[in-house]
């Protein structure tokens, strides 16, 4: 009985010690929430895209590049391109975990730089969540 109190006890101190170093995240919930964060910047961009450009013939867009071990959720926002008849007209950047800056979650990139949020891209924001859009 004692040895299994102590091996309680042990596991209980490995755990808070592993909770104490940071928040490093296991690579798979980091490849994880680079889908989430490309699959919910594509769609933000499919309706912008649908609005401003609706003669494009397709668009790309990445995942949030600051997702990583050191970042859960990034810093909300993706890069997209517009392609229209196979040449880019446009970059563009997309919401990662909202819509509601822009229209439908995207701005050109150069309106975007105009913003006081575009000071945060590449910074980690400690977004407390990245919800998966439906």
């Amino acid at each position: 009985m004692m040895k299994r109190i102590g091996n309680a006890n042990v596991l209980l101190l490995v755990v808070l010690w592993l909770s104490a170093c940071g928040d490093n995240v296991p690579v798979d919930v980091v490849d994880q929430n680079q889908t989430i964060s490309r699959d919910n910047a594509q769609l933000n961009a499919k309706r912008f895209v649908a609005q401003q450009f609706p003669k494009a013939t397709q668009t790309i867009v990445d995942s949030d590049s600051t997702i990583s071990k050191d970042c859960r959720y990034g810093d909300g926002w993706a890069s997209g391109k517009v392609i229209q008849d196979g040449r880019m007209i446009a970059k563009i950047k997309c919401q990662t975990n909202g819509s509601g800056k822009g229209l439908e979650g995207c701005l050109v990139e150069d309106e975007y730089k105009t913003k006081p949020y575009a000071n945060e891209d590449g910074s980690c924001q400690n977004l407390p969540e990245l919800p998966k859009f439906k």
